[in-house]
């Protein structure tokens, strides 16, 4: 198989400097609105399509890059030492110093019983253990004329509109991209490329006349080439010419018309002089015509149960949608070039799609892209249909509905038309590749980390890559704990752009109601901000990957030092002292704070600020003596809403559950005499309700504790 194993960019758009490697199967490139997933699908459909124009705008360039251009045309034209005979001759090499858009190619195959019919004009990689050939394509522009450079020098013309187009040339090169010869006849490089790209904006049948019966007509590009329907269309054809000669239909029709229209046709005659000759009508139906006629009326409905059928417009934009990325799928795989890259790209392929049939969709599209005998893809989109198709005639579904299409995916006839693929075709490789491009949690998670490339917003104007196949093979990553559990919650990392990591539910409700209701934090709830719970045992492993995405993390846990029955008893003063020589069993605090006795950690976290990495982009905060030793978020609040001096001062049973009452919290009574914060909240059973509670009442806006102020300040800074 010969594939596209890397694209770099250089100077496009929000791409200033980016490389991309594409998997052989499947990519995904998955990313934010905004964040360049359509410039990347334009890049694509214009170097690989050869219908496409061959020039860009200078619009297209990188901003950044175009602002160093604007520069130095301006300092030629304003440069008060050049007289204008230097200024045309500086302009007119200006071009070669100026910014290009670059994209760089690298294509591989896999052994030598390839065909490299179309690569072998060009010349491989030297090294004769690499399977490589490389390709430049560069927008630059164009040089002046003479013409031109007096009319912008004598303010007949901005210099803007003589430099707005970027022209193209194509070079075939060495691997280090630095020898390269040019491509004259460019009709060899697009040679290369089966490429096609399903655009997010799909016309699809719902409920416009103008669009009816789409997927029919889509539908019967799946069979156009097999030679059986092929001939018995034929034969079908000719039937009907047949019985249209036996019934003598042209005579018939040529009678009645003229009889309708004879005194136009003999006003028509006169004009002429009588010269045109004598004028007549000829019904025939060519082959081709009759043809025509067939394939629009063929269309497709949806039978029910019940035997109602129902017409594709009729149908929901997210079963047809399913159906036509399904269908465009599988016309692909029919026009497969073994001496070409295959490259098929979908664009958003989720929309109208619910999350069950995001996960259709990944399944059999994967499944498709195989090596399996012939038939085997006609059955699996059946198959993928019945299992996502609502009953009526709506695209929404029911929560039964629903429940059916989740228990269908997990039958064994999906998995094995997902899976299971003949034995002689188990090792071969996938006969094209597919990119897909997606914003959705769903999408990305179902297609497998080490195929995910991240497209982030660096700045307003700059686009990173991430390539998360390259953090599974870091050395110090754990790729068991990120491969189980990825799919589970790591994935909305990709597209926020800020990260809350904590422990249970109650933290969650808190930090949603705050950023929501409380105008300090309006421009956090602007943002789209990811609530990842995790457990303090493992919140330190998910570092790694906020390290490598580079998105800013707050993260919230408890200090959970030991706490004994027999507390209770102790004076609160003594107690404080015992507390902070006990050790936290919190990992994720001994792990980045480095130290895990209660006296080093507060001594720690008063330096730091909860900045404990040299990563500026991660803020550990939790309970200290400034929250009175509260060892979790719940006795945390409590203690600032009652003023307390620690969590361990003794209160009276009466006194405290007349706090309780007035202040509506949802605290378990006790039997002792005296009890305290610490002792209430380590009795608590529902610490959700418990929330809930404070936030009914209005409490909650008074009894904020201070590590949560200053980790969400810090983190809307």
């Amino acid at each position: 198989m010969i594939s596209l194993e890397q694209i770099a960019i250089k100077n496009y758009r929000k791409f200033y400097n980016e490389s991309i490697t594409l998997d052989n199967k499947i990519t995904a490139m998955a990313g934010a609105n905004n964040s360049g997933k359509t410039s990347l699908v334009e890049l694509m459909s214009i170097i690989f399509k050869m219908e496409k124009r061959e020039y860009m705008k200078v619009d297209d360039m990188n901003s950044k890059a175009h602002l160093e251009d604007e520069e130095k045309i301006i300092g030629i034209i304003a440069e008060a030492e050049l007289n204008k005979e230097q200024k045309i001759e500086e302009l007119k090499e200006l071009h070669k110093k100026l910014n290009k858009i670059t994209i760089e190619l690298v294509v591989k195959y896999e052994d030598d019983n390839d065909n490299l019919e179309f690569l072998s004009t060009f010349l491989a990689d030297v090294d004769i253990n690499k399977k490589n050939y490389y390709f430049q394509v560069e927008y630059e522009y164009a040089p002046l004329k003479e013409k031109d450079i007096l009319e912008i020098l004598d303010y007949q013309v901005d210099y803007r509109e003589k430099f707005s187009i970027l022209q193209s040339k194509i070079y075939y090169c060495d691997e280090h991209f630095n020898h390269r010869v040019q491509i004259i006849d460019r009709a060899k490089f697009y040679d290369l490329f089966n490429f096609h790209c399903v655009y997010a904006v799909r016309r699809l049948a719902d409920t416009s006349d103008e669009k009816q019966n789409f997927l029919s007509k889509h539908l019967l590009k799946t069979v156009e080439k097999n030679q059986n329907w092929k001939g018995n269309l034929k034969e079908l054809i000719m039937n009907i010419n047949g019985v249209l000669d036996q019934q003598n239909l042209s005579s018939e029709i040529d009678k009645f018309t003229l009889q309708y229209i004879k005194t136009t046709l003999d006003s028509f005659t006169k004009t002429s002089g009588g010269n045109s000759g004598k004028l007549g009508i000829d019904f025939r139906l060519e082959n081709k015509d009759i043809e025509k006629v067939l394939l629009d009326f063929i269309h497709i409905y949806f039978e029910q149960e019940e035997g109602v059928k129902i017409k594709e417009q009729k149908q929901g934009l997210g079963y047809s949608n399913l159906i036509y990325l399904l269908l465009e799928a599988q016309i692909f795989s029919e026009k497969i070039d073994p001496r070409k890259i295959n490259l098929l790209v979908f664009e958003e392929p989720e929309a109208h799609l619910h999350p069950q049939m995001e996960s259709v969709f990944i399944r059999f599209i994967s499944a498709i892209n195989q090596n399996v005998r012939s038939g085997e893809t006609s059955k699996m989109i059946s198959e993928a249909l019945v299992a996502s198709q609502p009953n009526g005639e709506e695209g929404e579904m029911s929560e039964e509905e629903v429940k059916v299409v989740k228990e269908t995916l997990e039958t064994e006839t999906i998995v094995a038309a997902t899976t299971e693929i003949e034995p002689e075709f188990a090792n071969k490789q996938s006969p094209f590749q597919m990119v897909i491009t997606t914003h959705s949690s769903e999408m990305t998670k179902s297609i497998g980390l080490n195929k995910i490339r991240v497209i982030r917003s660096a700045e307003h104007t700059k686009s990173k890559v991430y390539d998360l196949n390259s953090f599974m093979n870091i050395k110090e990553v754990d790729r068991g704990f990120y491969e189980k559990f990825f799919q589970f919650n790591m994935v909305e990392m990709i597209f926020a752009d800020k990260l809350i990591l904590f422990e249970g539910d109650a933290e969650r409700l808190l930090f949603k109601y705050l950023i929501s209701n409380m105008k300090k934090y309006e421009n956090l709830s602007s943002q789209y901000i990811s609530y990842i719970q995790v457990g303090g045992a493992y919140a330190y492993k998910y570092l790694d990957l906020i390290k490598f995405l580079e998105v800013k993390s707050l993260i919230f846990t408890d200090i959970d030092y030991e706490y004994k029955k027999d507390d209770i008893v102790k004076d609160s003063k003594d107690l404080i002292r015992e507390i902070v020589s006990r050790k936290t069993s919190n990992e994720t605090i001994k792990k980045i704070v480095g130290e895990s006795i209660l006296l080093n950690i507060f001594q720690r976290a008063k330096e730091a600020s909860g900045k404990f990495l040299s990563n500026d982009k991660i803020n550990l905060k939790f309970q200290t003596a400034t929250e009175g030793y509260a060892r979790t978020l719940e006795d945390a609040i409590l203690h600032k809403l009652l003023n307390l001096e620690t969590v361990f001062v003794k209160i009276k049973k009466e006194e405290f559950n007349a706090i309780s009452e007035e202040k509506k919290l949802l605290l378990s009574n006790t039997n002792k005499e005296y009890t305290s914060l610490r002792d209430r909240i380590d009795k608590l059973k529902n610490k959700t309700d418990f929330m809930y509670s404070l936030i009914e009442s209005g409490n909650i806006n008074h009894s904020i504790p201070k590590y949560i102020e200053e980790g969400l300040d810090w983190l809307k800074d």
